[in-house]
């Protein structure tokens, strides 16, 4: 489906509808279809998406900035007439190569009326959605002058041939209050994608799907080079544990091979080459697939729920005060830099035994909590599959 996102600004500017408008471009383009963002201000992100600028819909365009005073004052000019008449010539143009258009916040906010006023006379012809982020007649911010009078009351009233879609439910009680007649708007809540907010590398950004973390009911991630005393053996049955406890845990290991020792090559072979059938599908080298370097590090550290460290011997243990700056939960022996952090934010874990006190302890972080639960809600490819499927599905295509 070829789809357009409508906002008067796009990135650079950093804003709440930006953001969303940017995962949901991103989302839409990784399940195949073909988006375009029009805007007044913004530029190309590099993401698989087109940006199209219109300058004239920009908040900085003089006649819209000149037609946004007179109706300040309470006053329609002819300015008013003459602008929107443009917008619909340059709109209609903009919008004719595509099945659907999703325009943010435009139908419910005064942020351009003579563009609001366009698009209602396109909406015949072009199928529309109003993305409702916010309702400018439920704010008591929003002075709305002659608010019973065109324009100022389009955002009031409902705009035929036009599906709304409110962020929350708090959005969509705010619609059935105040958008006359009353309609039954659908609720689609905001996702986020870790790639745009993490600034994720190349690398990992093509790895997430494989990863399935939104699938995960646990993240688990080791950072260290395949040796013996890594103990990444202990690592491999704390996961297999979880699966027999009926958990979906995913263990990321960087697990560089140690160059300078040909039994620590043979090692790594050995782990790769065994794994139990349980949990081959719960276990990722990731020096397979790329290096990790500094910045995949960071990611890795961003993406995990825990650090699982549990060498049997190290000088220090620099991952556990990483961890700690990650605000990151751990897992771990008891080794100098827990000694030194004094186990704040620390399990120790040797003994498989222990695993549901471990889990129980994980349970209490309010942290990992927060993390997990968004990570499954909110993730761009659950969204996706629990509403936007089922909106799109029933959106005809030209």
């Amino acid at each position: 489906m070829k789809i357009a996102l409508l906002h008067p600004t796009f990135w650079p500017q950093a804003g709440g509808v930006e953001h969303v408008m940017r995962d949901q471009a991103n989302m839409l383009s990784r399940e195949g279809h073909e988006v375009t963002i029009i805007s007044g201000a913004g530029r190309e992100t590099g993401e698989p998406y087109k940006v199209q600028v219109i300058a004239e819909i920009a908040p900085a365009d003089k006649t819209n900035l000149a037609v946004n005073a007179d109706l300040q004052g309470g006053q329609v000019g002819s300015n008013f007439t003459k602008y929107r008449d443009r917008l619909v010539k340059l709109l209609g143009k903009a919008l004719d190569r595509f099945d659907l258009t999703i325009v943010h916040n435009l139908f419910t906010t005064q942020a351009n009326l003579a563009l609001t006023a366009a698009l209602r006379e396109l909406t015949g012809k072009h199928r529309m959605i109003a993305w409702t982020h916010d309702v400018a007649a439920a704010d008591a911010d929003q002075i709305v002058p002659m608010g019973d009078r065109a324009p100022w009351n389009y955002i009031r009233t409902v705009t035929p041939n036009v599906l709304y879609i409110a962020v929350s439910e708090a959005r969509r009680d705010e619609l059935a209050e105040y958008l006359h007649p009353t309609i039954p708007a659908e609720v689609v809540p905001n996702m986020v994608d870790p790639g745009r907010l993490f600034s994720l590398t190349p690398e990992m950004r093509a790895s997430l799907g494989s990863l399935a973390l939104a699938e995960r009911d646990l993240v688990l991630f080791l950072p260290a080079r395949v040796q013996m005393r890594k103990n990444i053996e202990f690592a491999l049955q704390v996961t297999r544990r979880l699966c027999e406890m009926d958990f979906n845990p995913l263990l990321i290991i960087t697990g560089d091979k140690d160059g300078l020792s040909e039994g620590s090559a043979h090692y790594a072979d050995y782990l790769r080459q065994s794994l139990p059938d349980i949990i081959v599908g719960n276990v990722v080298f990731v020096s397979e697939f790329f290096k990790v370097q500094d910045d995949t590090l960071r990611d890795l550290y961003l993406l995990a729920d825990v650090l699982l460290f549990p060498s049997t011997r190290e000088g220090f243990g620099l991952p556990i005060v990483e961890a700690g700056l990650f605000r990151l939960p751990v897992w771990c022996s008891k080794m100098p830099a827990y000694w030194a952090t004094e186990g704040d934010g620390c399990f120790v874990l040797e003994d498989l035994d222990e695993i549901p006190k471990a889990i129980d302890w994980l349970q209490n972080q309010p942290t990992f909590r927060a993390h997990r639960r968004c990570r499954k809600l909110f993730d761009p490819g659950v969204v996706y599959q629990e509403f936007y499927e089922p909106l799109l599905a029933n959106v005809p295509t030209s």
